[in-house]
Order: structure tokens, then C-alpha cells, then sequence
């Protein structure tokens, strides 16, 4: 294919996405967390262009609002850096998860009603029903099960009330995304239903209305990303194991 055609296709694409800029930024965000670009890589306009076909100005606009979202560093006066990846930032990450998605369901359970438990229950057939299609399997984009599973968990909360809850939760979990990404890929490769099995406990203690059990089950659920990548988690855990 002709440089001329590949723009061609790109700017078809792009048509479909939205914008150049929005499909900028969901190429570049799908290649951060599936590590085509390593922690910490400079990211250089020139080979943007060449590697997306387009022109330096969605780039510009992509990376920026990727910086805003944390998958990427803004340098002054020498342009974009991958974020770099550790044991302290994922730490954080979940630490401020465990704070803010525990009294976000906290507040759903209250709240909620038929709606929202139809909802859970709705995303959570979704999530099953793609891993079970993928089991065994590896896969080899894991954005539809990423959006399955982040909607399941914005499901849980959905009723809390309060949308600068739902937004930071939203932003916390993109955040994570990229340490998960490896740890998903592993379970469903190994055909490991596991961690599906214990999004349905949670489910059926959220619809029992069962909120103490509920949120020690969240709290713990969400340090398996960072028992996965670094061993076992250094954060607070209750009676649930770490993945």
C-alpha cells in the first residue's frame, strides 16, 4: 500500500472515529497499553507521522490529552515521554481505587435500584460471555475485554450519586490499564476462570444487598494487579487472596 492510500484509509477511519485527533488518541492509547511503546519512551513527532500516517497536529492534540489522563509525561520544551511503570506508581494507583470505589458502592447500595441491579447484571453476562468465547485463546487485542470489564465495574457504582466519584473511579482505572493489560492476557490464555468466578461473587453480594462483605470484596478484588506484576500486594488486604 502507497503512502497516498494509507492516508487515504487513516483519514476513512478517522471519518468513522470522530476526528483525527480522536483516532490519534485511540491508537496511540491502545498501542501505550498493549506496550508497543515502552515505559518511559521518548515519543517523537516524526515517527508518529510515519508510524500513524498523519500529520503532527492530532498527534500534538492526542498526547496531550494523554498526559491529562496519565499514560503519558508532557516534557517542557522537548516534547512526550511514555509514563514510566513501577511498584510505587501502581501502589498509588490502587490505593486511591480502593478509597474511592469502596464509598462510591457504598453509596450504590444505598441508592440503587431495579435499574441499576439489571445493569450489573447486564455488564457482568457481557464480561462472561466474552471470556468464555476467549477461553484458552490468546488474544490478540484485549480493548473490547478491557471496556467489558471497566464496564462492569462502573456498573457496581453506577447509583452512587455523584459524578465526580464515577469520573475519578473512570480515571483511576485507565490509569491501571496498562499494568492489567499483561495480567489479563495471562488469565485468558491459561484459561483461568478464576477471576471471573470472583466478579460473580461480587455481583451476588452487591444485588444481596450484602454491603460490608460487598465492599471488603472490592477493597481486596482490586489489589490483584499489583500481586500480579510485583508479588504480593504491600497495600492493607482483608480475607480475600491475592491473584
Amino acid at each position: 500500500m502507497g503512502m497516498g492510500d494509507k492516508r487515504a484509509e487513516i483519514r476513512d477511519l478517522a471519518a468513522e472515529a470522530g476526528s483525527l485527533t480522536e483516532f490519534a488518541h485511540a491508537r496511540l492509547r491502545a498501542d501505550i497499553i498493549a506496550g508497543q511503546f515502552p515505559s518511559g519512551a521518548k515519543l517523537q513527532i516524526d515517527d508518529l507521522k510515519a508510524r500513524y500516517g498523519l500529520s503532527a497536529s492530532p498527534l500534538r492534540e492526542a498526547l496531550a490529552r494523554l498526559a491529562e489522563q496519565g499514560f503519558v509525561a508532557a516534557e517542557s520544551q522537548r516534547g512526550f515521554r511514555v509514563s514510566p511503570m513501577s511498584r510505587e506508581d501502581l501502589d498509588d494507583i490502587t490505593l486511591a481505587r480502593q478509597v474511592i470505589e469502596t464509598a462510591a458502592l457504598r453509596l450504590a447500595l444505598q441508592r440503587g435500584d431495579d435499574a441499576w441491579e439489571a445493569n450489573i447484571l447486564g455488564a457482568y453476562h457481557r464480561l462472561e460471555r466474552y471470556v468464555m468465547r476467549q477461553q484458552g485463546a490468546q488474544p490478540d487485542d484485549l480493548g473490547e475485554f478491557g471496556l467489558l470489564h471497566k464496564n462492569f465495574h462502573a456498573a457496581l457504582i453506577a447509583a452512587c450519586g455523584s459524578p465526580r466519584l464515577l469520573e475519578e473511579q473512570s480515571r483511576l482505572y485507565d490509569q491501571a490499564e496498562r499494568y492489567r493489560h499483561r495480567m489479563m492476557a495471562s488469565y485468558l490464555a491459561a484459561a483461568d476462570l478464576g477471576i471471573l468466578e470472583e466478579h460473580r461473587q461480587l455481583m451476588e453480594l452487591v444485588l444481596a444487598r450484602q454491603a460490608e462483605q460487598a465492599v471488603a470484596m472490592l477493597h481486596d478484588h482490586l489489589l490483584h494487579t499489583v500481586a500480579f506484576c510485583y508479588g504480593t500486594a504491600k497495600l492493607q488486604t482483608g480475607t480475600m487472596r491475592p491473584d
